[in-house]
C-alpha cells in the first residue's frame, strides 16, 4: 500500500513520525509532501532524521494552486471567518485578527453591524459554499498526486487558514482517492479555521476531540475515528527509557541539582484583555521567580524557564534581569521533534516539582509524566485561557489555578510539603485523553490499522 501525507509545513511531521515508522515497518510505501518553507528557529531535524532512519521514504514539496489563486483564497477566507462568527462568543481572538487576509475595504464591509449580519446568514454562507464548489480542481496538484498513484490521501492540519493541503484533498477526492483528515495537535479543531474540501474519513486521538469535530464542524460521528495520541505513546508506556539521572540532567541544562525547582514552560505568544497578542511572556516567569523568593517556604525553589522557539525573544530579557534563581533551557527553545529532543524535554519535566505555564501543550507531557500542572491567571493575559480550545484542559480538572504569581508560590509550597491535590484527575486525563482505547495496541498502531483499513477500499 503506498500513502501520501501531505503537511502544511515540515514542522508539523513530528506529529506522525511514529506513525510513518509503523507503516514503514509494516512494509507501505510513504511519501511525504510538505511545505518546506523555513520556519525561524524551527530545522528540519525531525524530517532529515526519518530520510535516514526509512529507506525509500519519498518527500517532496507542496504545491500551490496558480490559476484563481487569488479568488480561491478570498472564497475560502470568506468561510473560515462565517465559521468563526457562527461561534463569535468563544472565537473574539480569531474575530479580531482574521483582517490578514482581506484588503482594507472588504474589511471594514464584512465587519459592518450588516456585513457581520450577511456573514452569519445561513443561505449566503451556503451560496458561498456553492461558490467554492464549483472552483476547479488544480491540475498540477492532481497530476502530482497521479503521479504517485497512492492508496490513501492523509492531510493535516488541513483546518488552518489558507490550507494549501485542501488542495490535495479536493484533487484527490475527484480521483476517486480515499481521503483522511488527521489532527495535528489537541488546539487545532477548536481553534483554526474549518474544511474547505469534507475528506471521507477523520483520525482524532480521543472522545473529547471527536465531539469537539462533530460539534464544531458538522462532521458525522460514523466519519471519525479514535486512535489515542501517537506522538505520547512511548512516553505514557514506557517513560524509564528517556528519563537520565537528576545530577546528569542538570548539569546538561546548567541548574543546581541539589535546589528543587519548577519548570515554567512558554507559549507561542499570548492573548491580552484587549485581544492583542503580546510576547513578553518574560513578565510573568520573573513575577513567579520573585514570588517563590519572598515567600518563607519556597525561597530555595529555583525556575527553569523553558521559551518556546516562536517567542524565543523573551530570553534576552530574562538574562538581563540576572536573577539568581532564574535559569532558561534550552537557551533559545526548541519543538521536541526527535528523540534526544524529547528526551531532555521530558527529562526538564520529570526533574521538576511541577509545571507551571499560562496555556500550554506542555500540561499534556506534565499529565504523562505525572506531574502537578499549575496554569496562572493574571490580569494582563486572562484571556489566553479563554481562547476556545482551552476547555480541553480545563475539563480535565488536573490544573491548578493560580491567580497570579503569589498564588504560584502557595501552590508550590503544598507541592515541596507532599500535596497532590490533582493527582486523580491528572490520571484520569492521560488515560481519557492521551491513551489509546484497545488495550495492548500503541496509538500509532491503531493508527496504521485505520490507514490499512481505509486504504484497501
Amino acid at each position: 500500500m503506498k500513502v501520501l501525507f501531505v503537511l502544511d509545513n515540515y514542522s508539523k511531521y513530528f506529529s506522525i513520525d511514529d506513525v510513518v515508522r509503523e507503516l514503514y515497518r509494516r512494509g507501505h510505501e510513504v511519501v511525504l509532501v510538505m511545505g518546506m518553507e523555513e520556519k525561524k528557529n524551527v530545522p528540519d531535524d525531525a524530517v532529515q532524521k526519518a530520510k535516514t532512519d526509512i529507506p525509500g521514504l519519498v518527500i517532496e514539496s507542496l504545491l500551490k494552486r496558480k490559476f484563481l489563486r487569488k479568488f480561491t483564497r478570498d472564497i475560502r477566507e470568506l468561510l473560515n471567518y462565517a465559521h468563526i462568527l457562527n461561534n463569535e462568543e468563544t472565537r473574539q481572538w480569531d474575530a479580531s485578527k482574521w483582517d490578514r487576509f482581506f484588503r482594507p475595504y472588504v474589511w471594514r464591509m464584512i465587519t459592518s453591524e450588516s456585513g457581520k449580519r450577511k456573514m452569519k446568514d445561513p443561505a449566503f454562507q451556503k451560496s458561498l459554499r456553492s461558490i467554492e464548489q464549483k472552483i476547479p480542481v488544480a491540475v498540477r496538484i492532481k497530476d502530482h498526486i497521479k503521479r504517485h498513484n497512492p492508496n490513501l490521501v492523509i492531510a493535516l492540519p488541513l483546518v488552518n487558514s489558507d490550507s494549501r493541503e485542501n488542495e490535495y484533498i479536493k484533487a484527490a477526492l475527484a480521483l476517486g482517492i480515499p481521503c483522511v483528515y488527521s489532527m495535528y495537535s489537541w488546539d487545532n479543531i477548536d481553534s483554526k479555521a474549518t474544511f474547505q474540501s469534507r475528506p471521507d474519513y477523520n483520525i482524532v486521538w480521543n472522545k473529547s476531540l471527536a465531539a469537539a469535530l462533530s460539534r464544531g464542524h458538522a462532521v458525522p460521528p460514523e466519519k471519525i475515528f479514535i486512535t489515542g495520541a501517537p506522538r505520547f505513546d512511548r512516553l505514557v508506556e514506557n517513560k524509564d527509557e528517556y528519563i537520565l539521572p537528576r545530577e546528569e540532567f542538570c548539569r546538561i541544562a546548567g541548574i543546581e541539582a541539589e535546589k528543587k525547582y519548577i519548570l515554567y514552560v512558554g507559549s507561542t505568544f499570548l492573548v491580552k484583555s484587549n485581544f492583542k497578542k503580546a510576547l513578553n511572556e518574560d513578565a510573568p516567569a520573573l513575577e513567579i521567580a520573585e514570588a517563590l523568593q519572598q515567600h518563607p517556604h519556597t525561597g530555595d525553589v529555583n525556575v527553569l524557564v523553558r521559551p518556546h522557539p516562536s517567542n524565543a525573544g523573551i530570553v534576552k530579557n530574562l538574562h538581563q534581569q540576572q536573577r539568581h534563581n532564574v535559569f532558561v533551557y534550552p537557551a533559545h527553545g526548541e519543538f521536541p521533534d526527535t528523540e534526544e529532543k524529547r528526551r531532555m524535554f521530558y527529562n526538564s519535566i520529570y526533574h521538576s516539582i511541577a509545571v507551571v505555564g499560562i496555556n500550554t501543550t506542555a500540561f499534556l507531557e506534565a499529565s504523562a509524566l505525572d506531574k502537578p500542572c499549575i496554569t496562572i491567571v493574571t490580569k494582563e493575559f486572562g484571556e489566553t485561557q479563554q481562547l476556545p480550545h482551552f476547555h480541553h484542559l480545563a475539563d480535565g480538572d488536573f490544573l491548578e489555578t493560580a491567580n497570579g504569581a503569589f498564588e504560584v508560590a502557595e501552590i508550590v509550597e503544598k507541592i515541596v510539603a507532599g500535596a497532590d491535590t490533582r493527582s486523580v484527575q491528572r490520571h484520569a486525563f492521560v488515560e481519557n485523553f492521551l491513551k489509546p482505547l484497545e488495550p495492548g495496541k500503541t496509538a500509532a498502531e491503531v493508527y496504521a490499522d485505520l490507514v490499512e483499513k481505509f486504504g484497501s477500499k
